[in-house]
């Protein structure tokens, strides 16, 4: 006989005296009822062990389960502090089934048909964490293992970043459950959090397969999704290959798909394009970063990536420059889907420090790295990390990678980039007059996608990513933000618009003559750079 779930764990019994007596009395007397339902309630998570689970291992995944599920129950009659302390909806996460039947298939129609070869290669399945929802960490691991063949998996990476115990004590389940499993977990715990681009590195150094396979902690992947990504690291060793990533925005059950390929501007401004692929697997700028695959060997030669770095940011950006300026390949495989849980709450900080000044340095790292005066000749102040700590390391890292880019005679460069995978890029770039801020004081102008259109919010500078304030004068005289955004006056308030040359609400005042302004002043139904 199963033992009867532990009602609520130390994070949980704090959140229950934040509820109302009443909620509270509600919860304690109907919880024998609560797990007679659950235990009556027909599960489609699997009640046979997965291949790589011991009987102790399956039993302490049930008995988890039931917790979870039953964790979900309270947390939504608090759901004002868990609806939003990561940006997920935690009551309706903790409710689904740890590995669950999905009903959401995006994978094309012809790729169904498609079969593969038996694969020799051993994966490393790297994945780190902070502050991760337990259900959602849990589902990550057990669906990512549960699709790689035994034969092909060599072992899991598990790092955990200074996850706050306080907080989220459930997380103290994970390195006794993980020990349980019949194949090789390395589980790393770090009382200090040096964030994602750091411990990522470490994992990939340490990682002992063929593949290295790199997950977000918030994922689900199905049966068949390696496949394909074997088979482009088959053709080239030099590959990168990434899945499709499908959001789900668990607030209000909306998808959408990143079935696109990924531009890099000269200001690191990236953005996606719609194309027509027929489900064959396309080049691509660079990646989401949430999830690839690259051979131990190739990414060994190239001094993997992220050197230097700090905390969350550009680091798909640097991943996929270098793979193809060292005559390597970053593709995406429609055949190939992970299904990506969206937060609402992006990891803006790190530590007790705000995210921005670690974006600018990383940025910094890449630019001085990887593109030369030519390629941007206004690398102005907002891409220097002027008053930060740290300069001098920035000039010692990019010096390192200039060095090694040399030494492996990488002989690719933006330019190459440009032209041949992103010509839409090449056009952008050559039509910008200047390229700047729109400021007003310590406030700047950012574009906020929403629907069709990109609302225009002013926001302080200081606690957004740098290239998201960055606009570009063109020679039509338009103020373009992204690679088809145009400031336009037409309608009740400005938005960002795809851009016409034609459009008359999207012409702005501008005096060549002027020089290089430090702002771009607005006001409405005008724009006047002086």
């Amino acid at each position: 006989m199963r033992r009867l779930p532990v009602p609520c764990n130390t994070r949980l019994s704090r959140c229950v005296l934040l509820v109302t007596s009443f909620s509270a009395v509600f919860v304690i007397n109907n919880y024998f009822t609560y797990h007679i339902q659950f235990q009556n309630t027909v599960h489609n998570f699997h009640e046979t062990p997965l291949y790589f689970e011991s009987d102790v291992g399956f039993q302490k995944r049930l008995q988890l389960q039931d917790n979870i599920k039953f964790g979900g129950k309270i947390k939504k009659l608090v759901s004002d502090v868990f609806c939003h302390r990561e940006g997920l909806n935690e009551p309706f996460l903790d409710s689904l089934p740890l590995i669950r039947n999905v009903t959401k298939d995006f994978q094309p129609q012809s790729c169904k048909s498609k079969t593969y070869p038996k694969f020799k290669e051993r994966i490393s399945v790297v994945i780190n964490y902070r502050n991760e929802v337990l259900s959602l960490l849990l589902r990550s691991v057990y669906t990512v293992i549960n699709s790689i063949p035994r034969e092909n998996f060599q072992e899991l990476i598990l790092i955990d970043d200074g996850s706050d115990l306080t907080k989220f004590a459930d997380l103290e389940v994970v390195p006794s459950l993980v020990e349980t499993f019949l194949v090789p977990v390395r589980y790393i715990r770090f009382s200090e959090s040096k964030g994602l681009i750091v411990r990522r590195r470490l994992g990939c150094e340490l990682a002992k397969g063929d593949v290295i396979l790199v997950l977000d902690s918030h994922v689900e992947v199905q049966e068949g999704f390696v496949e394909p990504l074997l088979d482009e690291l088959a053709k080239d060793y030099r590959t990168l290959a990434s899945p499709v990533l499908d959001f789900w925005d668990t607030y209000d059950m909306r998808y959408w798909s990143y079935d696109v390929i990924f531009t890099v501007d000269s200001y690191l401004s990236w953005t996606n394009h719609k194309i027509r692929h027929n489900n064959k697997t396309y080049p691509s700028a660079t990646v989401l970063g949430g999830a690839f695959v690259v051979t131990k060997k190739f990414f060994q030669e190239i001094d993997y990536y992220g050197r230097g770095m700090q905390g969350w940011g550009g680091d798909n950006i640097e991943i996929g420059l270098k793979v193809w300026y060292c005559n390597g390949r970053v593709v995406i495989v429609p055949c190939s889907r992970v299904l990506h849980f969206a937060a609402r709450r992006h990891p803006f900080s790190h530590g007790n420090r705000p995210m921005a000044p670690y974006v600018v340095y990383n940025y910094d790292i890449i630019m001085e790295s990887y593109f030369t005066e030519e390629d941007n000749a206004e690398y102005h102040k907002e891409f220097k990390t002027a008053g930060l700590p740290g300069r001098t390391d920035v000039v010692e890292v990019a010096k390192h990678n200039r060095e090694l880019l040399k030494l492996l005679n990488c002989t690719k460069n933006y330019r190459w980039v440009r032209r041949n995978i992103t010509p839409m890029v090449e056009s952008f770039d050559e039509e910008t007059l200047i390229a700047h801020t729109l400021k007003t004081g310590t406030y700047c102008i950012e574009g906020v996608p929403k629907n069709d259109a990109w609302y225009v919010f002013s926001v302080e500078c200081a606690k957004i990513k740098a290239t998201r304030y960055v606009i570009r004068l063109t020679k039509q005289y338009q103020l373009r933000f992204a690679v088809n955004r145009c400031l336009d006056w037409e309608l009740s308030r400005p938005e960002f618009t795809p851009c016409y040359s034609n459009k008359l609400s999207q012409i702005t005042k501008y005096d060549p003559e002027a020089k290089v302004p430090d702002s771009i002043a607005i006001s409405y139904k005008k724009a006047v750079i002086h």
